[in-house]
């Protein structure tokens, strides 16, 4: 059954006076202000957060119990705001007073005219989820902290094993991070790049040491073992769980657009771009520098190849970024 509310026998002054409870008891300070920054009325909750405001002495610069007082007009304050614009507002600056942190948000109330008459101010204590926020940050530093030295070891240990290996994977990652910013990719997408490109090659150590230091040209067989070194990197870290796709981009960054790539011989948009970046960054590299059973050929080289393979083994956007860095923003691997 249903309650039925005589709406008729509650009188206005009583209808006020459970407004006035209700908004008493909230746990929030609300304060009600004058376009003369004078204090009209105060909750329970702002005079308990706030005891030396007083709503009887005006006017009074009450916020100078934990802002800056009026009368030095703070940028930041959005009750001021909101006189000025007529539009809601919040502090962009958190308030801390007796170790507490406060947000304001100041909603102006007009009268018929569109006229502000006066503002509500709506204050909210938010010392708990700021403390929780902290407390996930730094959990956050230190996950990020523990990734990235597993990486840096990673890197190490296949430098160890071959010095080229870990200088060319250096220098690629910092090509290959400077085309995805010059392309507009996002933040995560430029440091998931980074992440797989500092260890793109972890496969190469599967291979025998003999065959990556071979100084004359390797057979069709020691080939064959190096083309399985993408896999062999994805298998390595498919179990660590980054936050980017690092294990797909490393499998990828051998295939080609036109499938004559490997592991997988994937072609076109199969082919992740952060992985078409990658691959990229890394044929210039090849080419650029010196390697066991040749010497460098130079970065003209390197660019001519990227650029007459354009649009068939490799992306066409992200040859042009390539190209735009080396020809107008002057690039250089360090």
């Amino acid at each position: 059954m249903k309650t039925k509310i005589n709406q008729e026998a509650i009188k206005p002054k009583q209808i006020d006076e459970i407004v006035r409870t209700m908004l008493d008891n909230v746990m929030m300070g609300i304060a009600m202000i004058s376009p003369k920054m004078e204090v009209i009325w105060l909750n329970k909750t702002f005079k308990k957060w706030f005891p030396g405001v007083d709503a009887e002495k005006k006017p009074l610069c009450y916020r100078s119990f934990y802002l800056p007082p009026r009368d030095k007009i703070c940028g930041y304050c959005p009750t001021i705001k909101a006189f000025k614009t007529g539009e809601t507002h919040s502090s962009e600056t958190d308030i801390c007073v007796n170790g507490k942190i406060y947000n304001v948000i100041a909603t102006p109330v007009k009268d018929e005219k569109e006229k502000v008459i006066y503002v509500i101010e709506t204050v909210e204590d938010i010392t708990e989820r700021k403390q929780t926020e902290e407390e996930i940050r730094r959990t956050l530093e230190r996950l990020r902290g523990a990734m990235e030295g597993t990486i840096q070891a990673m890197a190490l240990t296949m430098e160890m094993k071959d010095t080229y290996t870990g200088g060319h994977q250096r220098r690629v990652t910092q090509l290959a991070c400077a085309i995805a910013k010059e392309m507009g990719l996002s933040e995560e997408q430029v440091e998931g790049i980074r992440l797989a490109g500092i260890i793109h090659d972890i496969g190469k150590i599967s291979i025998p040491i003999e065959i990556l230091s071979k100084s004359g040209r390797i057979s069709e067989i020691e080939f064959s073992l190096v083309k399985v070194h993408p896999q062999a990197g994805y298998d390595i870290l498919k179990t660590i769980e980054f936050p980017y796709p690092v294990a797909q981009i490393v499998l990828q960054h051998h295939e080609r657009l036109d499938g004559s790539g490997y592991p997988s011989g994937l072609s076109g948009e199969e082919i992740m771009l952060e992985a078409r970046i990658l691959g990229v960054a890394d044929i210039v590299e090849a080419i650029t520098s010196h390697r066991p059973y040749r010497s460098a050929l130079g970065i003209d080289k390197a660019l001519e190849e990227i650029s007459r393979n354009k649009g068939v083994l490799y992306d066409p956007k992200v040859v042009d970024a390539c190209l735009k860095l080396f020809s107008e923003k002057g690039f250089k691997f360090e």
